[in-house]
């Protein structure tokens, strides 16, 4: 391109047709360099929710040898800078080009309606394709909705890496912050393990670090930050996290005066870009299928712990039927005995399916048994087709329900059931009549009257004696069924979550850490001491992580949403 200092005496509007840009794109600034958007076209892989878009440039071509990187940085330290550096790179720009050219778009509007963008760059001089998953970290993203933001992003992701036209390996995850960072803040931090928790073991050895306006020195106190936040990534031979550093000056307009020093920002990038790009080319790529593992294993574990909370809470309002039934009882003996029909007040509770409102996208629809009339799949139930497609089916059989019922019982829907309580007036003999198995009576076969009035008037007083009996051995079973039940979620949930804690890289979301929180006293009323311990110590390493950053609050809030002190 021609350069701007040698125009002489050319006026700034007489050189309008300088500013040409060498590839599709649209002139947006005049300036020294000239800024460029990069015309793209614009897919969204999720339809309607338009929360996964997809940008392209050039012509796509699958014969191209094609680099995939994952981008994670809090908003302010110069993520989009980074991507349209590495695009520049890709289409060969030079300090001396006097252009820059971007493929972000960095309104309000894309903040708010984007979760995840995927650029896919194509340039036909460059053997190399590139395709960047931007996630973007917005201002919002470590406040009190964040278990909220974790299952968005743990939605979308799971959507693009099995998405047939999707992301299916990653070449790299770079983690962007400023080189002069002496601590990674508690936002950048949950920010950093939220994404962790995602990827699977086998991913650690891609991570890297781009850091941000750097002045070219060693950054010292970045490195210091990663390594006391024990961030897993890459390591050099010195054992050090590898990095890469960046200005983050490309687009500003040069001054004449400092050119030396915008040169200098320049080939540090070029510099850098050459590293990482050298680094791409090991054969180090990982598939994303085990992080599809992980993100199903999570969909499991949050059915059987949201399950576990059901049966639970029935199980409390089965005991509180149980007293008040026997209070009754208590109270009316005497008229019990006399055969008189006592009239009381039963709490009862019974099961009512309803619409589900005011839910996320990914919330709308549960999957439910129709037999045992349980919410087997109740949150993050959005991507199955129908009841056989939800990820809670094993086998064409349900891993939820306690009759493990086969998918066809099931239906996937806008509604799901909920526990309600109710006031009934009932007598004595109503309540024998649901809580016990009516048979025929004896024929009497004595004559004499005062010994048969005797004897009707013992019988009486032991089958009155024997209705109480009765009703009180029904809910009793029914709470020891509930109990059973409880013992076998609370199995399955450990084995799931101990599963994952195999195959994830981070087990410290917020999420997850919640469902310990739960899971650990319901383990201690079962006496399971051992797999008490084994959870402790996963909350342990977990909240050590956690402490460093923000998420102190998560585990409060999760605790006044349970009611547990």
């Amino acid at each position: 391109m021609f350069n701007m200092r040698e125009k002489g005496i050319l006026e700034y509007d007489q050189i309008e047709d300088l500013h040409r840009s060498r590839h599709d794109a649209t002139l947006m600034n005049k300036g020294s360099p000239a800024l460029y958007q990069l015309n793209t076209e614009i897919k969204y892989i999720d339809g309607i929710d338009r929360k996964v878009r997809q940008l392209t440039y050039g012509r796509r071509d699958r014969n191209m040898q094609n680099r995939v990187i994952l981008m994670v940085g809090e908003t302010g330290a110069g993520k989009n800078t980074i991507i349209n550096t590495m695009i520049n790179y890709l289409l060969g720009v030079k300090f001396e080009d006097q252009e820059f050219y971007q493929i972000t778009e960095e309104t309000e509007e894309h903040f708010q309606t984007s979760a995840v963008t995927v650029y896919e760059v194509f340039v036909e001089e460059n053997p190399t394709s590139l395709t960047i998953i931007d996630i973007q970290c917005t201002p919002g993203y470590a406040n009190t909705e964040e278990n909220e933001k974790d299952e968005e992003i743990s939605e979308y992701l799971s959507r693009l890496f099995s998405d047939e036209d999707g992301i299916h390996y990653i070449d790299a995850v770079c983690f962007v912050m400023k080189a002069s960072e002496n601590r990674i803040s508690d936002k950048e931090l949950y920010i950093f393990h939220s994404v962790l928790s995602l990827f699977s073991r086998d991913i650690e050895n891609n991570i890297v670090f781009l850091l941000t306006h750097s002045d070219g020195g060693r950054p010292t106190d970045a490195l210091k930050a990663i390594k006391k936040a024990e961030i897993p990534c890459r390591r050099d031979e010195d054992k050090e996290p590898v990095h890469f550093l960046f200005n983050n000056r490309q687009k500003e307009k040069r001054d004449e005066q400092y050119e030396h020093m915008y040169r200098s920002a320049w080939e540090m990038g070029d510099e850098s870009m050459n590293e990482f790009f050298t680094l791409l080319e090991e054969k180090n790529r990982k598939s994303v299928q085990m992080t599809l593992d992980v993100l199903n294993e999570r969909r499991q574990l949050d059915a059987c712990v949201s399950n576990l909370m059901d049966r639970i809470n029935e199980k409390d309002l089965k005991l509180k039927e149980l007293n008040q039934i026997q209070k009754a009882l208590r109270q009316n003996r005497d008229k019990i005995e006399r055969c008189k029909k006592v009239e009381f007040t039963v709490y009862r509770s019974f099961k009512e399916k309803v619409p589900i409102v005011n839910e996320w996208w990914w919330n709308r629809n549960a999957t439910c048994c129709s037999v045992c009339l349980e919410n087997c799949h109740e949150w993050e139930c959005s991507s199955a087709i129908d009841a056989s497609w939800c990820s809670v089916m094993k086998n064409s059989h349900c891993t939820v329900c306690p009759g493990k019922c086969h998918y066809s019982k099931h239906v996937r829907e806008n509604k799901k059931y909920v526990t309600k309580v109710k006031e009934v007036e009932m007598t004595f003999d109503e309540l024998k009549q649901e809580y016990e198995r009516t048979g025929e009576k004896p024929e009497t076969s004595f004559d004499k009257t005062k010994y048969e009035e005797t004897r009707k008037e013992h019988k009486r007083n032991m089958k009155e004696s024997e209705k109480k009996r009765k009703i009180e051995e029904k809910l009793i079973s029914d709470l020891e069924n509930i109990k059973n039940e409880k013992s076998i979620l609370l199995r399955e949930a450990y084995m799931t979550i101990m599963s994952l804690s195999k195959i994830t890289l981070k087990l410290d979301s917020s999420s997850t850490l919640q469902h310990l929180d739960f899971l650990i006293p319901r383990l201690k009323e079962e006496e399971e001491d051992e797999w008490m311990k084994n959870l402790e110590d996963l909350r342990k390493t977990g909240e050590e992580q956690k402490n460093k950053g923000a998420l102190r609050h998560v585990m409060d809030f999760f605790s006044y949403l349970t009611g547990k002190k």
